[in-house]
């Protein structure tokens, strides 16, 4: 629409900023900032490439305000949220605080995506600024909604702490937390609530037990060989370039990192690189099929046990937490685990794969337990089945250092047998 004057309206000019927002975001979220143009974004919006830049200066301009979007979001959500604490009982107002949380994530994975990583090297001191993410009420409206549910804790079997942890980490980061299929808010912050305030086992169980199960033994010998992450020895070779890899990939995602990032990373020359490497595919295919060829292996030989599902459960708890520690890097890199998000890079989309398959067979323990009455019917196995796998992933070791007893601990007192019961 024209103005008198020739220009084009406000509004209408305002409208289509907007649609040109919400699109880039779209494609920020599926295909990630790095690997998005602004002709890629034009074309989506059905405009020439010149004409995007009436409306936005740069690809960096959008980003900058998607995260301020998310910001802006937040700090209202949080305000009125805790308005409204001391209104209800203290579990329906958590669950609610979840549910809440967990809603503004789906709406937001693009922000969350961009929060995920670094900037790109090349980006204004205004994006680095963007893309840190600080939520200290968010922290305080979680104190105060567990402290409200669980007042005097039984310690140390209620770490009221490693809840907050929990619930924040896994509410804020939903949209990330997802492999292909579209979720509802309302019912994936019920049924995290229901996991970790009830737990999955209907008979959970004493540790005893558990520490002497097959599925137990099988754990703890599928991560025996587990050294710690590497660390460059300052040769120059080749093991001291993947190492500055897998480095780089974790912080910048493996789109935004270029050759020239692990060069330097790595203190080497181009030249010198590319005598010991191809390219960065053929170091990111090594380091994910060492990765995932570990993670496999202690995975399968806990599912193969003959052994009740509680206790193939616990002893995965005990997989993933030391996982998460030994192979942090390597999961931050592959943190997107669904599969449209990203472009077809054979390395990640064999991992992908791999954790597909290891998700459905979570799947089958997950739908034979119910069926066999030893754990309780939280809806479809598929759902159930990932966020018992995102509860396992989650950095547990960001809070005050938890170690793996105390987050394993942690595990089996709430998402086994019920922070509550």
């Amino acid at each position: 629409m024209r103005a008198a004057n020739g220009g084009v309206d406000a509004p209408a000019a305002n409208s289509r900023t907007e649609e040109i927002r919400q699109v880039a975001a779209q494609l920020f979220e599926q295909s990630g900032y790095s690997a998005t143009t602004m002709s890629d974004i034009a074309s989506a919006v059905g405009l020439l490439p010149g004409s995007l830049y009436h409306h936005f200066e740069s690809k960096e301009e959008i980003a900058v305000g998607i995260l301020a979007g998310l910001d802006q979001d937040l700090t209202r959500l949080i305000g009125e949220v805790s308005g409204r604490l001391g209104t209800d009982t203290p579990e329906d107002q958590l669950r609610e605080v979840a549910r809440q949380i967990t809603a503004l994530s789906l709406r937001s994975g693009a922000a969350l995506r961009l929060y995920s990583y670094a900037a790109p090297t090349v980006a204004t001191e205004k994006f680095r600024s963007a893309v840190h993410l600080n939520a200290p009420a968010l922290q305080k409206l979680w104190k105060r909604a567990v402290d409200d549910l669980v007042p005097t804790p039984d310690t140390p079997r209620q770490d009221v702490g490693l809840l907050r942890f929990a619930l924040q980490q896994l509410t804020l980061n939903a949209a990330l937390n997802v492999f292909d299929t579209p979720h509802d808010a309302d019912e994936a912050a019920d049924r995290l609530c229901s996991m970790l305030l009830q737990g999955v086992a209907i008979e959970a169980p004493d540790d005893r037990s558990l520490n002497a199960s097959v599925a137990m033994r099988a754990a703890q010998e599928g991560t025996a060989g587990w050294q710690s992450p590497p660390v460059s020895g300052g040769t120059s070779g080749r093991d001291d370039i993947v190492i500055a890899a897998r480095g780089e990939f974790a912080r910048r995602g493996y789109q935004a990192t270029t050759v020239r990032d692990i060069a330097e990373a790595a203190g080497v020359r181009m030249g010198t690189l590319y005598r010991r490497i191809s390219s960065k595919e053929e170091v990111l295919a090594e380091i994910l099929l060492d990765y995932g060829g570990q993670l496999d292996r202690a995975v399968r030989s806990v599912l193969g046990t003959d052994d009740s599902v509680a206790a193939k459960l616990d002893a995965l708890a005990l997989i993933f937490v030391k996982a998460k520690r030994r192979f942090r890097l390597e999961s931050d890199i592959v943190k997107f685990g669904s599969f449209d998000r990203e472009p077809v890079i054979m390395p990640l989309a064999d991992y992908h794969a791999e954790t597909r398959s290891r998700l459905v067979l979570l799947e089958d323990l997950i739908a034979g337990g119910v069926r066999a009455g030893e754990l309780r019917s939280l809806g479809d196995p598929g759902s159930y089945a990932a966020q018992i796998r995102y509860i396992l992933w989650t950095p547990y070791q960001d809070y005050a250092r938890a170690g793996v007893t105390r987050t394993h601990q942690f595990l089996r007192n709430s998402l086994l047998r019920g922070f509550l019961v």
